[in-house]
């Protein structure tokens, strides 16, 4: 037997044994869960009445006014975990008003504990929700049971707010306009939230006789999660079609509701040996303008768009055959991106708004002006984007159309389409480019647990290999007793999305996985369950049907205790086929490889402490062969929180590869990144990030001052400095690609509500 075929009979061997371990035990679980399941949305939910205000509120974390102590509270908050269904320890209490102005949120989130017992680590915007205390309120003004728009605070006033469709596609970049103050005293916390009804979007007022509502508290010392009207702990606090009703509100009838948020901005910078740093100056203006043409139908316009103060990307050591995926972080892009969202990013997905205003290394592009429509109703979607990007001597101008629909069908199911448009102006004699990409997506619910999602894909590229595809598809079961699915994907040589991502072309991916959510009552009183599983991913090349690799992680521990604290150890085996165009692109840590079959087998353990506490950290070893030789990967974070003002963190990735590649090198790697945090209150932060990348041969820093002093108009201060240390040949023959890069900004803006 050839060596390939052996290989690929012992992994299918394997595999098979793992998947079928997994589905026996999964379906066993499924079979024994009686207390925990996965119970249906209520037939009859439960009701909350608003009241108009009589007397003006004033937002300040006091619910004294005697408006608030007239209105009849919902309470009653019960468990999503740790134990779906029970009465929460601390109960929640929450009130609502209205006037003309503003939606109004009083809660008193009852603790005996007080001030000691609350967890905040920091005061960021958009806060993690599995690491702070927080109160929050999610709202579906259509009724429709499919999308929400969540308002949530932690004790401190921070904020965080997300858009989500169908309780599992999530936008947590988008910010809203909107105010809460809190205060803490000996019995709890106390919230106070103004949304104001520009923020939201819903029917005409003749239309409107409820809305769809629900609350979520996080009890973070406890690590327990409760809610107004109960949902399966399975799933999201976001899942609409568990929530209860808001009566008695009064929306005023929407009128013109524009907003417009201009900016000013001051940028010097300097390459390399000048000297000229803050010396000649030249302003730049430009903003975005908000139109909602109609309650469903919003109008976007951005001109001469700036991301001055959008966070520095996060260095990583790649070790894998594919592009590194990072994430959309600039304003514009972020609101509705959910609603483009199609594919997944570990295959490819045929939109991806970072291809539009960067260049190939990451590097700003300036955006003339773009345009944006998205009109939404409970039973279509669709959305619209064209943008002008300005060209430089790297890269062409171009022009971007894309065009988004969404049917919804019954209550869970949706069928939608995409389609992208892009056209590059020809630089240094090269032609034009025209791209156009079509896409057919979905999703089906077929029961309460067990989802299909899936999408169809063809591109078309002038004079650059002409049509290509891409399709995608994953079936899963995501129950109280565990999870079991299967995602299969293909994405042909020449599938090329001029706006989207591919982590690699010519490739087939197989990937089943599943894991079971162990809580049996033998188990310690300090552990909150055990959750064993597998991840498989096995690579063939779409052309031929050449195996390529394959990996699996078999995770016989996982166990996460009651404070958050987790602890886990896997067995991931390999399998890889390099062949000599693969090696010619793929050098992890810079070593070259020698075409051929390797088989090795690496072990991972990893232990995270409570997140939640002022100190914390986590640590990962993985050890074993690696190719033709071993390495060991070393990941280590630690936090020092004593006050959600004052934050240090530091990460640090460390590699050690001996006796790799062709010539048996041994190579090290270091990566670094602290960062420091200090904000006097949620409005007024500083933070300061440095990366060191000994792989990149980069260092960089990046900090901001940023005073955000009415909602969304701020005053941001930036400093970003980028060097590589060491001067090889490649930056010789390049110098201006590796020249030291520092800038310096000042950046205002102010948004009007018109």
């Amino acid at each position: 037997m050839n060596p390939y075929r052996k290989a690929m009979s012992g992994y299918r061997k394997t595999a098979f044994r793992q998947g079928l371990l997994g589905l026996l035990l999964a379906l066993v679980i499924a079979g024994s869960a009686q207390a925990q399941e996965v119970f249906p949305a209520p037939d009859v939910p439960l009701t909350i009445r608003a009241a108009r205000v009589q007397a003006a509120i004033q937002i300040d974390g006091d619910l004294s006014e005697t408006d608030w102590q007239r209105v009849v509270p919902a309470r009653g908050f019960r468990q999503a975990e740790p134990q779906q269904g029970n009465p929460a320890t601390f109960d929640t209490e929450v009130r609502i008003l209205y006037d003309d102005k503003n939606l109004y949120v009083g809660a008193i989130c009852y603790d005996t504990t007080g001030t000691p017992g609350v967890r905040v680590p920091d005061l960021r915007r958009d806060f993690n929700y599995f690491q702070n205390d927080l109160f929050g309120i999610s709202l579906d003004p259509f009724r429709d049971g499919r999308s929400a728009v969540v308002f949530q605070a932690n004790p401190y006033g921070g904020q965080r707010d997300i858009q989500v469709i169908d309780g599992n596609i999530y936008n947590f970049d988008w910010d809203a306009v909107w105010d809460v103050r809190t205060t803490v005293t000996d019995r709890g916390w106390v919230v106070e939230m103004a949304i104001p009804w520009y923020t939201l979007r819903y029917p005409d007022v003749e239309a409107v006789t409820q809305w769809g509502i629900n609350f979520v508290r996080n009890i973070r010392r406890r690590n327990e999660i409760t809610g107004w009207s109960p949902w399966p702990r399975v799933y999201s606090p976001y899942r609409m079609d568990y929530a209860g009703v808001l009566e008695g509100i009064e929306p005023p009838p929407p009128s013109t509701n524009l907003r417009v948020q201009p900016y000013l901005v001051m940028r010097d910078d300097r390459t390399g040996t000048q000297d000229d740093l803050f010396d000649g100056v030249e302003p730049e203006v430009g903003g975005d303008l908000k139109w909602a043409v109609t309650p469903n139908t919003v109008l976007d316009l951005t001109v001469n768009t700036d991301f001055a103060q959008v966070d520095a990307d996060r260095q990583v050591v790649n070790l894998s055959r594919f592009s590194v995926f990072f994430p959309e972080k600039r304003a514009f892009f972020l609101e509705n991106a959910n609603l483009f969202r199609v594919g997944s990013s570990g295959t490819a997905l045929p939109f991806f708004s970072r291809r539009i205003g960067l260049d190939n290394f990451g590097q700003p592009v300036p955006i003339d002006a773009g345009l944006r429509l998205i009109s939404r109703t409970p039973r279509r979607s669709f959305g619209g984007l064209v943008v002008r990007q300005r060209g430089n001597d790297r890269t062409p101008t171009s022009h971007v159309a894309v065009g988004r629909f969404i049917q919804n069908i019954g209550s869970t199911n949706r069928i939608g389409a995409l389609a992208t448009v892009r056209h590059d102006d020809g630089i240094a004699g090269a032609p034009s480019v025209l791209n156009a990409v079509g896409t057919v997506d979905g999703q089906f619910r077929f029961t309460q647990t067990l989802t299909l999602r899936w999408m169809a894909s063809g591109s078309w590229t002038q004079h650059e290999g002409g049509e290509g595809f891409s399709t995608y598809a994953w079936l899963g079961d995501d129950s109280n007793w565990g999870y079991l699915g299967h995602l299969q994907a293909i994405i042909s040589e020449n599938y090329n999305p001029g706006v989207g991502f591919v982590s690699r072309r010519d490739l087939i991916v197989t990937s089943p996985a599943g894991n079971v959510d162990l809580r049996p009552a033998w188990k310690p009183r300090f552990v909150r369950r055990f959750e064993p599983g597998f991840v498989s991913y096995i690579y063939h090349r779409l052309s031929d049907g050449q195996f390529q690799e394959a990996w699996l992680s078999v995770m016989p521990l996982n166990v996460e205790f009651q404070n958050g604290a987790e602890i886990s150890f896997r067995i991931q085996p390999n399998w890889q086929e390099l062949e000599t165009e693969d090696v010619a692109f793929f050098r992890p840590l810079g070593v070259e490889l020698a075409p051929g079959s390797y088989r090795y087998v690496r072990y991972n353990a990893e232990i995270q402490s409570d997140l939640s506490r002022k100190y914390s950290g986590s640590a990962e070893l993985t050890v074993g062969d690696f190719f033709n030789g071993t390495l060991t990967n070393l990941e280590l974070s630690a936090r020092l929180a004593p006050s959600p003002r004052v934050a240090l963190s530091a990460a640090y990735e460390y590699n050690r590869a001996t006796g790799l590649g062709i010539n048996g090198e041994d190579e090290v790697s270091h990566l670094f990144g602290p960062e420091l945090r200090l904000a006097l209150n949620p409005r007024l932060q500083f933070n300061a990030f440095y990366q060191y990348n000994t792989v990149a041969e980069q260092a960089n820093w990046n900090v901001r001052f940023s005073y955000e002093f009415r909602p969304l108009s701020y005053l941001y201060l930036v400093f970003n400095d980028a060097r590589y240390f060491v001067g090889d040949t490649t930056r010789r023959t390049d110098p201006e690609r590796f020249a030291t890069q520092q800038q310096a900004i000042v950046k205002v803006t102010y948004l009007r509500q018109l």
